[in-house]
């Protein structure tokens, strides 16, 4: 059990953990566009049912490489923004953890991410998986591998989740688009790779 946090029971055997961040690690309006000013130029291409396709957002993998749907995503070194978000999470989640993945959303811009299973390649076997949101409210969705039943989640700025690696094989999530969510969000996602 993470101390802090809320447990939230799906099944029988899986669940999802929510909290909130610090004050202290919370961004400033300044802090927020400096992280927001780091997201690449142009979206990646990810190969999805054996064709080349451009992510809906933006994202950057930071400290440690990541591989996912057939590409893998070069790490920039760890920010200094993002470090004490790195170094909280380690603190409070596990030691393990090591590589960052940022996705910024413009919700003008239609950005979101479809529903997904995170890659497992390289990742500390039975290691959690922590994201940590800033800027606008979006809905962070769950549902049963290969279901239709769905159980939605707000996440506020300062919001974050821990989802246990049991729970990312069994459920897939996703932040879907919403036609009243024009805003800007920035995702911090932390996992624990093999180094």
């Amino acid at each position: 059990m993470l101390s802090g946090f809320e447990r939230h029971q799906f099944d029988g055997e899986h669940s999802l953990y929510s909290s909130v961040l610090p004050r202290e690690l919370r961004l400033s309006g300044q802090a927020f566009e400096e992280l927001w000013s780091l997201h690449p130029v142009e979206y990646d291409e990810i190969v999805m049912y054996g064709r080349d396709v451009k992510t809906p957002r933006w994202q950057q993998a930071f400290g440690i490489d990541y591989h996912f749907s057939g590409t893998v995503y070069k790490a920039l070194p760890v920010s200094p923004l993002l470090q004490p978000l790195l170094d909280w999470s380690r603190g409070v989640v596990t030691k393990e953890l090591n590589g960052i993945l940022l996705n910024w959303y413009d919700g003008s811009k239609g950005h979101y991410i479809g529903k997904h299973r995170d890659s497992i390649k390289n990742m500390v076997t039975g290691s959690p998986i922590v994201t940590i949101s800033f800027g606008e409210e979006r809905t962070f969705r769950l549902r049963p591998w290969r279901q239709t039943s769905f159980q939605d989640f707000p996440v506020l700025d300062g919001t974050v989740i821990v989802m246990p690696y049991d729970t990312n094989l069994a459920w897939t999530h996703e932040v879907p688009t919403r036609a009243k969510r024009q805003g800007r969000r920035i995702s911090v996602t932390i996992r624990a790779f093999v180094s």
